[in-house]
């Protein structure tokens, strides 16, 4: 919204003005997250990647939704190795400012942060699920959510071996959740993978019916070695598809065992455009510079700050705002029932056209007036 909003209205092919959309589509996210069980005990959420910028939008939604939940909730927040300090004193720090609204908040969610590694081979991933169930109680069967963020994006010196790396982290996470529930059958499992607009289409190519780009459209195009971007593409295409295919051998396997009706890995796929938006806002005593340089990283951040400096041209992109990327991750993990088909339940989170660079300078502008605007009176009220 600080980056995408502007007075001057856009309107799609149609002429249904984009903004009542959007109002529109958070709106139905709210119904959809409410739309919980009601037969759990309890609820854990595993979000890996939660020190990015998605990833850290998801994990404070999950957070904030806590009070509104009839059972206790365990929110598992998987970060690398170094990040472990810190990121138990932020979220320790938003706890403390959410008791304010609650006295039997400590009852109703346990926030653990523990470190992850997603080339380990699902290791430390496996602790993390073990500890969360142990939390819950083994006798004290509740539903899994794992929300699958953590993957490389942006220029690395190897792209091909991120872009393969990408993908092995991803089945190594359907693989993890397969062994957990063959020793845990009573806790089952939801998968939401962050895929990417990039698995939805290649640059320039072509949609399925000609006219725009559906959850039925996949890239073909990209591949590994051209550049960064193909790479980067290619892995998020391939890493949703393998997920797909490997949940399916999954499921299949526990027909046979199982019989109709038995075991199940559940999945959802969101394939957001490029994410744009601001960080939660920071805890209580953690409000300075020196913090916040610690806190979430993001390329899309990166990126705003090169056109800023004037680093890079304002580009004309399709953009979703983060906190609409974070509702849609609640709204896919709380479903009480998925729908039957795969292609439904891949979903599309866009505007439905490029924000001009004309538009994009603006606003960018007036966020720049307005944060300048907010730090001279700060500076002078005190």
């Amino acid at each position: 919204r600080q980056y995408c909003k502007s007075k001057t209205k856009t309107k799609d092919e149609t002429g249904r003005d984009y903004h009542s959309m959007m109002k529109a589509i958070r709106a139905l996210l709210l119904l959809l997250s409410l739309a919980l069980s009601t037969s759990a005990t309890a609820y854990i959420s595993v979000v890996t990647g939660a020190n990015g910028f998605v990833g850290r939008h998801v994990a404070y939604s999950l957070l904030r939704r806590s009070n509104e939940l009839p059972h206790p909730q365990v929110i598992v927040c998987l970060v690398r190795p170094d990040k472990v300090l810190y990121e138990e004193s932020y979220w320790n720090a938003h706890a403390a400012d959410m008791q304010l609204y609650s006295k039997n908040y400590d009852e109703n969610v346990c926030v653990k942060v523990m470190p992850y590694d997603m080339l380990d081979g699902g290791e430390t991933l496996n602790v993390a699920l073990e500890a969360a169930i142990e939390n819950v109680g083994r006798s004290n069967p509740c539903p899994i959510c794992v929300y699958h963020i953590a993957s490389v994006f942006g220029p690395t010196p190897d792209p091909i071996k991120t872009g393969k790396e990408n993908v092995r982290s991803t089945e190594d996470m359907v693989r993890t959740l397969d062994n957990l529930y063959r020793r845990h059958s009573n806790f089952k499992p939801r998968l939401v993978i962050t895929s990417s607009m990039a698995a939805v289409r290649a640059t320039d190519q072509t949609p399925l019916n000609g006219k725009y780009y559906t959850r039925k459209d996949w890239n073909t195009l990209s591949k590994l070695g051209e550049n960064w971007g193909s790479c980067y593409q290619w892995s998020k295409a391939e890493s949703e598809r393998r997920a797909w295919e490997l949940v399916k051998v999954c499921n299949e396997k526990y027909a046979r065992e199982d019989g109709k009706g038995g075991r199940e890995i559940e999945m959802v796929s969101l394939c957001p455009s490029f994410v744009f938006g601001p960080p939660p806002p920071m805890p209580t005593g953690m409000e300075d510079a020196s913090n916040m340089s610690a806190g979430s990283c993001s390329y899309s951040l990166t990126l705003i700050n090169q056109w800023l400096a004037g680093d890079s041209p304002v580009q004309s992109r399709l953009c979703a705002d983060v906190r609409d990327v974070a509702r849609a991750h609640l709204a896919a993990g709380a479903l009480k029932s998925l729908p039957g088909k795969k292609a439904d339940r891949r979903y599309i989170l866009s505007t439905e056209q490029r924000l001009s660079s004309e538009l994009t300078a603006q606003a960018l502008i007036r966020g720049v007036e307005r944060a300048q605007k907010k730090s001279f009176r700060r500076k002078y009220q005190h």
